[in-house]
């Protein structure tokens, strides 16, 4: 290899910092001493590019290691050999688990090794990893004895905690602190840690046909921004006390059981707002506590939960909670990974929402098949809802994607027909999976929405492919095709979608015969639209 072909550590430094960089075979030597050389960011971004570069970057690793004398520099470097272990090298964890038990290597250089050990349950073959890593982190454990240096004791428990089983979670269990409040601390999350990981194998999930304990509760039903005024009224409709509103929420009273929410087809995503005394974790695990019959009432098997901040990360207050909340209630299991409840703290509003992670949602089950830029079936009930889809009504989407549009516009009453048509083969297979799904009939076709159609329709809701996965004009498409829809709607016809440009398309439908009587703004994910609904 010539002088030409190899790049320098400062060269490599800086290649690194680029997006999407990928090292060569030819780099290895560089990137193992950027690790080495402990310079950060470059360090930290050399360990896993070198660990990329698998069975080579093993050897050099283990070859350069081997003629180290600085106990951090190695320690660097067994933190790069953990990451070819994860990546499923058979060798290198071999390797990584003799470091780790290996009494004669100095604490800092056996500490990075357990610590990497500690993460082998998330390696590909994870049962068969954290089984190996478990057993040679519990005999070194009981090897050492008393005799173990207070932050090797503490590296260890923490990652048995990360491993948990029967005899990881004993040993834990067994371990005094004594004045080590750090220990202490890790001790009491590698606890909750394998207690958790214990009862992940139950299934566990909400049980929405079932009446809450006590008063009514006051639910949060979140929607798209610019939908909450719409979502208010289908919960009205749906027979919903509503108790406030704003554009992408709507807070409902709910004496019965979680499925009568169903009701409305516009919330995306929904949580029981209880109020919270105060903002210290105390407060929030008294709340969580407090909470602990509904949780019981609504929960089918081990009653799983994580919490969440409505702004932010707080991983200090989040394990602070969680030793709380399992002093005062053993049975609530704080689990991030296979959680049952999503808990949120809404800190400007003084509440925590429990939100239901694992509930049957009926809904949109006939949601079967999908194509790119296809509407979220919540933004497809509200342009329904807009059209105001009735008995009798002959209904058209001529840009019909999945066919989102036409099935909810038969969610909300016996129309006469249903007719979609587009100008891809492939949407319209998705289509008719999701109506078969759905089953209702309806008739589709290949069509240009710009000339053909059926004739003398009632109402026609559509949703034009817009976003980054689409490559067209879609305002132009629309002020395009507006004739002909307008031809196509029957005296007194509807037109409800979402155009990319109200101010380019809107002129356009005045030219054709239509008048304006609805608008809002909406998120539709990225990106933002307008919903009109227009009459002939």
């Amino acid at each position: 290899m010539t002088k030409r072909e190899l790049r320098g550590e400062a060269e490599l430094a800086t290649a690194l910092a680029r997006p999407g960089f990928t090292p060569a075979q030819r780099d290895v030597g560089a990137l193992v001493e950027l690790v080495v050389a402990g310079a950060e960011p470059a360090a930290t971004r050399a360990a896993p590019a070198l660990a990329g570069l698998r069975e080579v970057a093993r050897i050099a690793v283990g070859a350069r290691e081997g003629l180290l004398a600085d106990d951090g520099a190695r320690a660097r470097l067994l933190a790069v050999l953990g990451l070819l272990a994860r990546g499923g090298d058979a060798v290198a964890r071999t390797q990584l688990l003799a470091y780790a038990g290996d009494a004669a290597l100095p604490v800092r250089v056996r500490r990075a090794a357990i610590v990497a050990a500690g993460k082998l349950g998330a390696a590909t073959d994870g049962a068969s990893d954290a089984a190996d890593a478990r057993a040679a982190l519990l005999a070194r454990w009981d090897a050492a004895g008393d005799a173990m240096a207070a932050d090797e004791r503490r590296a260890l428990a923490e990652a048995l905690g990360k491993l948990g089983g029967d005899d990881a979670l004993a040993r834990l269990r067994a371990l005094a602190a004594g004045g080590d409040a750090e220990l202490a601390r890790r001790r009491d999350r590698a606890v909750l840690m394998a207690e958790r990981d214990a009862r992940r194998d139950a299934v566990s999930e909400v049980a929405v046909d079932v009446a809450p304990p006590g008063a009514p509760l006051l639910v949060r039903l979140h929607a798209r921004s610019g939908l909450g005024g719409l979502l208010a009224d289908s919960a009205r409709d749906g027979g919903l006390a509503v108790r406030g509103t704003g554009d992408a929420h709507a807070d409902v009273e709910l004496a019965g059981a979680w499925q009568q929410l169903f009701a409305s087809r516009l919330w995306a995503t929904a949580g029981v707002r209880v109020p919270l005394a105060g903002r210290e974790p105390a407060d929030i695990a008294r709340a969580i506590v407090a909470a602990r019959p509904l949780f019981a009432a609504w929960t089918r098997g081990p009653i799983r939960w994580r919490l969440g901040f409505a702004s932010g990360h707080r991983r200090a207050v989040v394990w602070r909670v969680a030793q709380d909340v399992a002093a005062a209630a053993p049975e609530l299991l704080n689990d991030p990974t296979a959680t049952t409840w999503d808990i949120t703290v809404d800190e400007a509003a003084g509440a925590l929402e429990l939100s239901p992670r694992r509930a049957a949602d009926p809904r949109f089950a006939y949601r079967v098949a999908d194509v790119p830029a296809s509407s979220h079936p919540t933004v497809a009930a509200a342009i329904a809802r807009v059209g105001g889809a009735r008995a009798g009504d002959r209904v058209w989407d001529p840009f019909c994607g999945a066919a989102a549009e036409l099935v909810e516009c038969a969610r909300l009453g016996a129309v006469a027909s249903l007719h979609g048509s587009d100008v891809d083969a492939s949407a319209l297979d998705a289509a008719r999976a999701n109506v078969a799904a759905a089953g209702v009939a309806a008739t589709l076709a290949i069509a240009d929405a710009r000339a053909d159609g059926p004739d003398a329709v009632e109402l026609i809701v559509t949703n034009p492919p817009l976003g980054s996965r689409v490559h067209i004009d879609a305002a132009q498409l629309l002020c395009d095709a507006l004739p002909n829809l307008a031809r196509r709607l029957a005296p007194g016809g509807r037109l409800a979608w979402i155009t990319p440009s109200a101010r380019r398309t809107g002129p356009a439908a005045e030219r054709a015969g239509l008048r304006r009587t609805f608008a809002t703004s909406v998120d539709l994910g990225g990106v933002r639209g307008t919903l009109e609904r227009w009459e002939r």
